[in-house]
């Protein structure tokens, strides 16, 4: 998950890439043509479960600890967003959909939370193996939400796996023509014409666009590189008219376990891509996973463990220092320090934050 540039200087549009060897500059008329309006519905088609079972339905955690995190949140002033997986609630049934809105809504009425965020990577790996399914949560969970907890706003994560395929460098029977194929297959909900329906049904606010970017030697198969595809991800999303339809988040994970052993040269490479080319187009922001976070085993987080800075951090508080927008996920039940020690820390770095609502 990492990437070959340099972070400093900052780009400029025309964005830099490299391809075959040669820097050359990849305009927005790389991907050709004026934004796409929806077409007339096109045919279902439901895509693999890839192991998914139906969730069991479990009972809400007490809500104590996340009021209290969101007050020790704002009082560092951290803008804050309600994390909750509404999807997985909704394919639970009505009772537990509205359980959880209702929860939501109880966290997103304390003042400093701007939105709620209801899907973590919608449509991969879910359960939401259709687009008329997606359609269907997107509508209940807007027609929800703004009853419940009005003027706040709703983000989606969301993975798009085709742009990781050089869009607009397609050219028939090329690798990336292929790899293009061969992501609808696999995730047809996530079909790039499907995320156009979903964008123009304007229940989503903000978007958080994972551009999944494949491996550095895959790339270099192709005659390109991390940046190049970043940067043609990006331009096809402008392209297809995103901008206009929803505030854009690029996100990106970056925490680690134990020690970061990565130097400035790999923080500063993850960043030109991660980051820096995102807002050199239409990312408005850029979310960060994780602050602290127990993950298939491991501890993952951003500074070395004692909440010790490291390369990575400091590329992060330059990137603050220019006056990027940084998200990252914070939960109080995985701190550091202690709940207000690492609140502090975060706001030196981060300007909004992600904070459960202990809906499951």
């Amino acid at each position: 998950m990492t990437g070959p540039g340099r972070l400093w200087p900052r780009l400029s549009r025309p964005v830099l890439a490299v391809v075959a060897g040669t820097a050359v500059a990849i305009l927005p008329a790389a991907c050709g043509g004026a934004a796409p309006h929806p077409a007339g519905p096109r045919p279902e088609v439901s895509g693999p479960l890839h192991g998914w079972t139906p969730p069991q339905p479990e009972a809400l955690s007490p809500l104590g600890d996340y009021q209290a995190a969101v007050k020790a949140a704002v009082a560092v002033h951290l803008r804050v967003w309600i994390e909750t997986d509404l999807v997985k609630r909704w394919e639970e049934g009505p009772t537990w959909f509205r359980a959880a809105v209702s929860r939501v809504a109880e966290l997103a009425r304390q003042p400093g939370v701007a939105g709620i965020k209801i899907a973590d990577e919608l449509g991969y790996n879910d359960g939401m193996n259709s687009a008329s399914k997606i359609r269907k949560f997107l509508s209940d969970a807007a027609q929800a939400l703004h009853a419940a907890a009005p003027g706040k706003l709703i983000l989606v994560d969301l993975v798009v796996p085709q742009l990781g395929c050089l869009p607009g460098h397609q050219a028939a029977g090329s690798p990336a023509a292929t790899c293009a194929r061969r992501e609808e297959a696999a995730y047809p909900q996530l079909a790039l014409p499907d995320v156009d329906t979903y964008l123009h049904m304007h229940a989503i606010d903000v978007l958080d666009l994972s551009t999944y970017l494949l491996s550095a030697d895959t790339y270099k198969g192709w005659g390109a590189n991390a940046d190049s595809a970043q940067s043609a991800a990006w331009q096809e999303v402008d392209k297809r008219g995103w901008p206009r339809l929803v505030r854009l988040q690029a996100r990106k994970a970056l925490a680690h376990p134990g020690t970061y052993l990565g130097g400035s040269a790999t923080s500063a490479a993850d960043v030109q891509t991660y980051v820096d080319i995102p807002l050199a187009h239409d990312a408005h922001a850029v979310d960060i996973w994780t602050w602290n976070q127990l993950y298939e085993g491991q501890e993952y987080h951003l500074m070395n463990p004692g909440m010790r800075p490291n390369a990575l951090w400091h590329q992060l508080q330059r990137l603050r220092h220019a006056g990027d927008v940084l998200f990252t996920h914070f939960s109080p039940h995985s701190v550091i320090l202690g709940l207000h020690s690492d609140l502090a820390e975060i706001a030196t770095v981060f300007t909004d934050i992600f904070l459960p609502a202990g809906t499951g």
